[in-house]
């Protein structure tokens, strides 16, 4: 009989073997796991509330303020449950259909959270990203203000009252007579030749008005305009239209004014009617960044067009107030559509304001009935599925309204008749056609830009109410960014009226600005003691003279002395002791 070794059995097993068991261990493992889960034994014990510790000095205080929040809410909750049952025996008896329960409870939700919102909106130095970015934007359109001598405000050609912002302009008008400022419809291929008329007859008889229609060719450079002629349909090109009128607009101001520099042309207008796609046509390369989306363009952009044109591209700061909707942000394109909480309340705005016909025709999907039907058809024609074949309802919303900013759902409004007291602009569009020369301008676009434009006959748009001028959200007073401090030595606050001047504005900004230069002298008046403050605004003050030096030659023209060598027996200037001590905070 042989003998069993004593040796201990070796564990090298081929690796076909290991990784076999490693597999099998694996799927055992997974299905217990399936096991677990199917019977509700994975998951994690809920951390028990510690309560109030009994050291707390307040502890009795908080327990009556922790009993009564809980009873509210026990309230609130049965109050909820009261008005569900109410409404599903009215929807039992007829008295409701399912359309107007959703809107109710739609209504319901949104003033609630409109409540939780004005509760806890913050003030002061606990101010949101987004308040400090209204302000931000907000200065940067009292800069274009500022810089400009004429400015265009862009308008959604396919409803301009609802692009207009009528506090804006009158700040405009009232930063001094040497503002002029110029409606432009941007966006004209939207709306058919009748309409565009109208709009143009309509809008004239406040402001000079042209018309436009911006590049959307892709390319870096060589971006294409075009004249336009009778018979070319101007609505199917990608090249630009009316660039050579707002050109020769521009030019005649600067020739009847005789000015030797170049004028500066503002850019402003509502969150993505154009902007920054007008500037690169009109300087036919890519300039700027563009975008389909609002808030491309965070701060002011300079771009010289030409020796005599200079302009300016200013962010979309005109903001509506708290008390609009957000489903007129969203329909006007002022909202980032993946930033909407609930996308599919615009989309019933749009099916209350659009013919079902038209949508059928443009989705070409079947009849339907309501809004969850219209965004299952679409979800399932254009792939908007979940997991297990479900349409997702979001996505096919979002699908709708970025079709809607895009025109692909073709739609226009008409001018409201205007009374008998309105015309109040007279003076002012007479005064302007002397300067502009808009007799031959106008002239010139009917013959270029509006006859390109498809008839009404020809076109398949349908008419939608006119909406109301957007009124301006002055932004609330509060801490603004450092970079913002440290870049601009004044700033104005948000807490600005719509009817005050630019220069008031400054002043203000100043007189509040005179509060911190107390403690900064407190801080900084001892001997040996560096002030930064006072260095950085050394460095900018020389740095500004020496770039805007300037000396003026035998014919009176302005010629710029800053690129000349630098002679160091002429040009040394030796600085006196006394700055030289402030500085560097030596008394």
């Amino acid at each position: 009989m042989v003998k069993k070794s004593k040796k201990s059995k070796s564990k090298r097993v081929s690796l076909r073997k290991k990784y076999k068991i490693l597999k099998k261990v694996k799927e055992h493992h997974k299905k217990k796991a399936k096991e677990a889960k199917k019977l509700g034994k994975r998951k994690k014990p809920t951390e028990k509330d510690p309560g109030i510790p009994n050291a707390w000095p307040f502890k009795e205080q908080e327990l009556q303020a922790l009993e009564a929040r809980r009873a509210r809410a026990i309230e609130e909750m049965e109050q909820k449950k009261q008005a569900k049952k109410e409404r599903a025996e009215k929807r039992k008896l007829g008295l409701i259909n399912e359309e107007e329960a959703d809107l109710a409870d739609l209504a319901q939700v949104a003033n609630n959270r409109s409540f939780e919102y004005d509760k806890q909106k913050p003030y002061g130095k606990d101010s949101t990203q987004g308040d400090r970015s209204q302000r931000s934007f907000y200065r940067e359109l009292l800069k274009v203000i500022e810089a400009s001598d004429v400015i265009i405000e862009v308008l959604d050609a396919r409803d301009p009252l609802g692009s207009r912002c009528e506090d804006v302009e009158r700040l405009v008008m009232k930063s001094g007579p040497s503002k002029h400022l110029v409606l432009m419809l941007n966006k004209i291929d939207l709306i058919p030749k009748e309409v565009a008329e109208k709009w143009l007859k309509y809008l004239r008889e406040e402001l000079p008005t042209v018309a436009f229609k911006c590049s959307t060719q892709q390319q870096r450079a060589h971006l294409g305009q075009k004249k336009g002629s009778k018979g070319a349909n101007g609505g199917s090109t990608s090249e630009c239209l009316g660039a050579e009128t707002l050109l020769q607009l521009l030019k005649n101001y600067s020739r009847n004014h005789k000015l030797k520099t170049a004028i500066t042309v503002g850019v402003i207008g509502l969150p993505n009617v154009g902007k920054s796609s007008l500037i690169n046509s009109m300087k036919r390369t890519r300039a700027v960044n563009v975008g389909s989306t609002p808030g491309i363009t965070k701060v002011l952009q300079e771009v010289q067009l030409d020796k005599n044109v200079k302009l300016l591209d200013c962010p979309g700061v005109v903001m509506a107030k708290a008390k609009e909707s957000e489903q007129s942000a969203v329909l006007r394109n002022s909202k980032r559509i993946e930033n909407i909480e609930d996308p599919v309340s615009p989309v019933k705005e749009i099916l209350r304001l659009c013919p079902r016909d038209k949508l059928m025709t443009i989705y070409k999907i079947p009849s339907f009935e309501t809004t969850d039907e219209f965004l299952q058809q679409v979800g399932l024609v254009h792939g908007k599925l979940k997991k297990g074949g479900i349409v997702d309802l979001a996505a096919a919303a979002k699908l709708v309204l970025k079709d809607w900013n895009l025109g692909k759902i073709p739609h226009y409004c008409m001018p409201p008749t205007r009374t008998q007291h309105e015309p109040e602009h007279a003076a002012i569009v007479s005064a302007f056609s002397k300067e502009f020369n808009i007799e031959d301008v106008y002239q010139d676009e009917r013959s270029t830009v509006i006859s390109s434009l498809p008839s009404l006959m020809e076109s398949a748009h349908f008419e939608l109410p006119a909406n109301a001028p957007v009124a301006m959200d002055i932004p609330e007073p509060g801490v603004d960014d450092d970079s913002d401090k440290e870049d601009e030595g004044v700033e104005t606050s948000g807490d600005v009226p719509c009817d005050m001047d630019v220069s008031e504005i400054r002043a203000a900004s100043v007189k509040g600005a005179s509060v911190s230069l107390t403690q900064n002298e407190k801080l900084y008046k001892e001997e040996g003691i560096f002030n930064p403050h006072l260095a950085r605004a050394e460095r900018k003050r020389r740095k500004k003279s020496s770039r805007i030096t300037v000396k003026s030659d035998g014919s009176g023209a302005v010629k710029d002395d800053s690129g000349s060598d630098y002679d160091f027996a002429v040009d040394y200037r030796e600085e006196p002791e006394d700055d030289v001590e402030q500085m560097t905070g030596i008394e």
